[in-house]
């Protein structure tokens, strides 16, 4: 099973979101404790996937981090935790596939083994995304006393000095190995991830050796997809079609040779012919599938998938009683996702599979609304304007490092 980020997975014929096409409404005063009794008693809605993005927090500053929040200042007051409420809530509310534990750094985050507890005494299937720098032998083995399905771990280079930069500082390509093989030691499942993008991509037959040499034999190749705090460096990172071709061919006779490998962001199948890339596996975009993997944020607020930035409803906190969570989920946020196709990709063999690639990160880079523009992975090769911001960012590399908006390209 494939951890984390499930903004690309192999959709079976008819996939949709369970009790579509419903209204949002929230409740306003004494209506709060109705809301509450009508929820315990009444049916689950069945979600593929939730993301809880536990903390703001990371002992990592990666330039690909696609957290908006990273930079914010903390919602709730020090010491307040809304978390546990909110899992109460979700884990009544939804019949949930799996849950994945994120951040941030989700091991940074004070109450995660007590999450662990309650989402193991309730039958949901868990996993976790994590850096692995603060593991050590003591912290793998308490986790691994909850049996999580797998942990994700990211290692983007087969050398300190790459992965140091591309995660933002020395030492943690040392640590994070250590925390590997102390996950390991433990029987902790670990898969590996690499983030594919324009300085690493040439060496993903070296990374990948490396996995194999920590016995890690699932992969998930993620394309760098600039979103959040990422798309300052949207212009330094975002991969060309020679870069995912020279990754792809490189990393096919692992794939031959038994290594599971997944590439997690959605390939536009117009750029790059993936079937020629057969065993390792290629999806599309989840939202508004049973497959959708919806996020909750540090601020317990819903949104479609980890990537996007947008509030499904302008909806509040999930603990909150006044948030109906089965019309969240029914929303035409949600429902009506896939509905709102790019100009530039209508009338593509591909439109409904594809769907225009990775909506968030176009609404992210051109600063608009879902559905304007194509995916920035092929948006650099037929929009002109952004092939020409970005020819210009990445010919003044000091000016762009100090760029501070989130919105940098357009």
């Amino acid at each position: 099973m494939w951890v984390g980020m499930v903004c690309a997975v192999t959709l079976p014929p008819g996939s949709s979101l369970t009790g579509v096409g419903k209204r949002v409404d929230t409740v306003r005063g004494t209506d709060r404790e109705a809301r509450t009794a009508v929820e315990e008693t009444a049916p689950q809605v069945r979600v593929g996937a939730l993301a809880l993005e536990l903390t703001r927090y990371c002992n990592q500053k990666c330039d690909y981090c696609y957290n908006e929040f990273r930079d914010a200042p903390a919602a709730t007051p020090r010491g307040e935790d809304r978390w546990p409420a909110r899992v109460k809530r979700l884990l009544s509310a939804f019949d949930i596939g799996h849950v994945t534990l994120t951040g941030g750094e989700p091991m940074a985050y004070r109450g995660v083994f007590d999450l662990l507890g309650m989402l193991r005494a309730s039958g949901v299937p868990t996993q976790l995304i994590s850096n692995g720098g603060l593991f050590d032998d003591a912290l793998a083995a308490r986790l691994a006393t909850f049996s999580p399905r797998s942990i994700q771990v990211t290692l983007n280079a087969d050398t300190p000095q790459l992965h140091d930069e591309l995660v933002g500082g020395a030492g943690h390509f040392e640590r994070t190995l250590r925390g590997i093989a102390a996950l390991r030691r433990h029987a902790v499942t670990v898969v590996g991830c690499m983030v594919v993008n324009r300085k690493n991509a040439h060496r993903t037959a070296e990374v990948l050796a490396r996995f194999r040499e920590l016995g890690v034999q699932q992969v998930a190749l993620s394309r760098f997809s600039p979103a959040g705090y990422s798309t300052r460096h949207a212009a330094k990172l975002l991969p060309g079609r020679e870069h995912l071709l020279a990754c792809f061919e490189a990393a096919l006779p692992f794939a031959k040779g038994g290594m599971r490998l997944q590439c997690t962001m959605p390939v536009p199948p117009c750029a790059v012919e993936v079937e020629r890339y057969a065993p390792i596996r290629f999806g599309g975009c989840a939202i508004g599938t049973s497959a959708q993997e919806f996020a909750v944020g540090p601020d317990g607020r819903m949104r479609n998938c980890t990537l996007h930035g947008h509030v499904i409803s302008q909806a509040g906190d999930v603990a909150d009683p006044a948030v109906d969570l089965h019309a969240l989920v029914r929303s035409n946020d949600v429902t009506g996702y896939r509905r709102k196709i790019p100009p530039f990709c209508r009338g593509c063999l591909y439109e409904d599979s594809c769907a225009g690639g990775c909506g968030a990160a176009a609404s992210w880079v051109h600063s608009g609304a879902h559905g304007e523009h194509p995916d920035p992975f092929v948006g650099q090769y037929v929009d002109e304007g952004f092939a020409r911001a970005l020819a210009r960012v990445r010919s003044d590399p000091p000016a762009a490092s100090r760029r501070r908006r989130l919105d940098v390209i357009l």
